[in-house]
């Protein structure tokens, strides 16, 4: 058996280049001992050959890509001649003698760090060989494209496709299964987006079928937004694109992955895979749901698969054809988002109730606004990443949005997905939404615990079903939570509805003409200012809220400011008839005209509502007061671009139309912005930036290392920006210029709310 010990290699001559195969090759023959059964060494070695597509270990490589490995260069692209408008010609699968494997049980075992030396003789760990992902041989039998880009391919039993990029499905006959939706043959088209930053659907046929592959071209705006932002570049197939710097409507917007080899350099591309655990519970679920609706609650740690296996059973439920809902090709399912870190159906600082009519195939970046296949019902924002800003708050606008499900979409099923946080606090939280909400069936997404959390989930699970399930781990790393919450924020921001269809504006937000919302005088457009969490100064709220992200709220009644006027308590757990008669002085006309209703929103606003010395009308939220959930709504998000003293008006930036705008104020609600603990639009303040620079200094080869998000919005990568355009115009931006540091103290300061704890539990 091979020892642990480290040993250094003695070569008495200069080392000579050399394949990093060859080199781990001759370690192991080293090591070897008689103990190790000679077949299976003989089996790895002759399985696999050494290939010039590996790359040559070098010891003059740097730091950083030592950290990461060394990385094989991809093999000849399968798919290059799907690119290449081509008659008759097909395009080859890899062979059974090509190099290419199907898991990895066939790659060979990494060397363990202890026998790696730390020296200038140290051997570098060699990669792994690339894994095969899609399961199909093109032939003139079953592949052929259209001039128009289109692929017409046909599907025997158990082959396979994996595709980057995005496309359309349009399946003829037969049907084929992705992200657990099952398509079957009709005139529908679907739309699938798949980013590498995500796991890659699959496509499975298990019977024959014949499907066309359409490219996505009114995609094109959103791949635009990579001027705009590195976070952006490189999540398609455009860096393996021959002619992508000369781009026609006719080049395809996808490219068929054969295997790992045939993405872009330096990228980990990983297919989404159902664990067999998964299939059978969600198997037993949508069984469950045909005779009586139900309601699954999915909870977990951090990235489990909450989300992923929340989408995979949706898309099951919806397609599902059971013997009661063969009439129509479609179901409905409700979908109650509860994570505002990592929202699947609405913006980050919001929870809400999503009703959805058709099978969802793309990350949340790609629908940032409502269609008619995802329409949000109702939604709440806690303007908060966290419920840990107000736990209350968040309860009570998950039980709203619970007793609206109830009451208009209780024939559904439904999917609750909860946030990650599982300690502490979290726990609490996920115990009270269990006894609040009674969901049918509550599924924790871990095998390991940890054993408290579990133990206490199974406690208040003593009415209703309780599960484990093994989480899946994911090997993409190449952008966080917070990289994430940036790339759908900004999607958001550059969405708009054309024709009932979402398309992206790709230039930057300074050059949007911007909403002018007068916040003074008889013909205001919102109510006033409210600030969750933290109510800065009168003096000081322009400032704070200049250039960040607010949420806009329907005000559907003064009850929802829960506040005494003249003594009286307007909102209230328990509605007696002396607290509704009071109440009635004030709220008597909320149902009437909307000069009634603007009438009673006027006198309640004089007894609680102060100014600014920009006289901009603020809320006073100084005793942690927020908006009654119960009557008030999120209407979406809008970026404080500027405020105009003089004319007493707030310059906002936001996708919402001006006609849903006219519907809330026609319908007699009052529009209040609130602000809270939204993320920094730091992406917002530097597209213009980028967009001057042009994308100088990206090769486009380090396609797994996007720009970091600065804390402190200075400008990285600044000797790009100062050669084309000066930042200093540019507000809230400071660029460093070469091994320039901000000083001591200039970071944004992190409150720590544990101080005192151990000193607590140790008394």
């Amino acid at each position: 058996m091979s020892t642990n010990k480290r040993r250094k290699l003695d070569i008495n001559e200069p080392p000579q280049a050399m394949s990093a195969f060859a080199l781990r090759k001759r370690l192991l023959s080293r090591e070897a001992t008689p103990t190790l059964p000679k077949s299976d060494v003989a089996e790895d070695t002759d399985a696999i050959q050494p290939s010039a597509d590996i790359t040559e270990a070098s010891n003059a490589r740097s730091r950083k890509k030592a950290r990461r490995g060394p990385k094989a260069q991809p093999a000849p692209s399968h798919d290059n001649e799907l690119d290449v408008a081509l008659k008759g010609s097909i395009p080859e699968a890899p062979s059974a003698d090509d190099h290419v494997h199907m898991n990895t049980n066939d790659v060979l075992p990494e060397i363990p760090p202890s026998r790696m030396q730390d020296d200038e003789d140290s051997v570098e760990p060699v990669e792994t060989l690339p894994s095969q992902l899609s399961i199909f041989k093109p032939s003139k039998g079953n592949y052929q494209k259209r001039k128009d880009g289109r692929l017409v391919l046909k599907l025997s039993d158990g082959e396979r496709l994996v595709m980057l990029g995005n496309y359309g499905v349009h399946v003829t006959s037969g049907e084929v299964t992705i992200n657990g939706a099952t398509l079957r043959a009709s005139e529908k088209i679907y739309w699938v987006d798949a980013p590498h930053c995500h796991s890659l659907p699959v496509i499975r046929c298990s019977d024959a079928a014949t499907l066309n592959l359409l490219p996505h071209l009114s995609i094109a705006g959103l791949r635009s937004l990579a001027n705009l932002s590195p976070h952006f570049r490189r999540l398609w197939n455009e860096t393996i694109s021959p002619s992508n710097d000369n781009a026609t409507s006719s080049d395809p917007t996808f490219q068929i992955l054969y295997s790992t080899a045939d993405g872009p350099k330096r990228t980990t591309l990983q297919n989404l895979v159902s664990p067999p655990e998964w299939n059978r519970e969600i198997a037993k679920l949508v069984k469950n749901s045909q005779s009586k609706p139900c309601s699954v609650m999915i909870t977990g740690p951090k990235s489990s698969g909450k989300s992923t296996f929340g989408k995979i059973l949706a898309n099951r439920l919806i397609t599902d054809r059971s013997s009661d809902s063969k009439r129509r090709a479609h179901r409905e399912v409700a979908v109650l988002d509860l994570d505002p870190g990592q929202p699947e159906y609405c913006v980050a600082g919001q929870i809400a109730l999503v009703r959805l009519t058709g099978p969802v195939l793309g990350p949340s970046f790609c629908r940032p606004l409502g269609s008619s296949e995802v329409r949000i019902v109702r939604s709440h924002a806690l303007a908060s990443i966290s419920p840990a800003s107000d736990p209350e708050l968040y309860l009570e606008a998950a039980m709203d949005l619970m007793t609206r499900y109830r009451n208009t979409l209780g024939s559904y099923p439904m999917v609750i997905n909860t946030p990650g946080w599982i300690q502490g606090t979290g726990l609490d939280l996920l115990t009270s939404l269990i006894g609040s909400l009674r969901p049918t069936e509550v599924i924790y997404m871990s095998e390991s615990g940890p054993a408290e959390a579990v133990e206490a989930l199974q406690e208040a699970c003593k009415v209703v079903g309780f599960s484990t399930l093994p989480s899946q781990a994911s090997q993409l790393t190449s952008r966080t939570a917070a990289h994430f919450r940036s790339i759908q924020t900004m999607s958001y921001f550059h969405a708009e509805t054309i024709n009932s269809s979402v398309r992206w504006n790709s230039s930057p937000l300074t050059t949007v003409p911007p909403w002018q919302v007068s916040y003074s005088g008889p013909n205001r457009g919102i109510l006033g200012v409210m600030c969750y969490d933290y109510q800065a100064p009168l003096d000081l709220l322009a400032d704070a809220i200049n250039g960040t992200v607010v949420a806009i709220v329907g005000i559907e009644s003064t009850k929802a400011f829960r506040c005494s006027v003249e003594g009286v308590e307007l909102s209230t757990e328990n509605n007696n008839d002396d607290v509704t008669d009071h109440m009635m002085d004030i709220d008597d006309n909320d149902v009437g005209p909307q000069g009634s209703v603007s009438s009673s929103f006027t006198t309640f606003a004089e007894k609680i509502i102060k100014t600014t010395p920009e006289g901009i009308p603020v809320i006073n939220t100084a005793d942690g007061t927020t908006l009654d959930p119960r009557h008030s709504h999120s209407i979406g998000l809008a970026l404080v671009r500027g405020i105009d003293v003089e004319n007493g008006v707030l310059q906002l930036l936001t996708p919402l139309s001006l006609e849903s705008i006219e519907e809330f104020q026609s319908g007699g609600e009052e529009i209040v912005l609130v602000s809270g603990k939204f993320d920094t639009p730091s992406w917002a303040y530097m597209e213009e930036l980028y967009y001057r620079a042009g994308g100088e200094g990206d090769d486009g080869t380090d396609a797994e290392e996007p720009a970091e998000i600065m804390d402190d919005v200075s400008g990285s990568g600044g000797d790009d920006f100062t050669r084309t355009t000066d930042a200093t115009t540019v507000p809230w931006i400071e660029v460093l210029q070469g091994n320039q540091k901000r000083g001591a103290g200039s970071k944004v300061w992190r409150v720590r709310r544990d101080l005192g704890r151990a000193a607590n539990a140790a008394d």
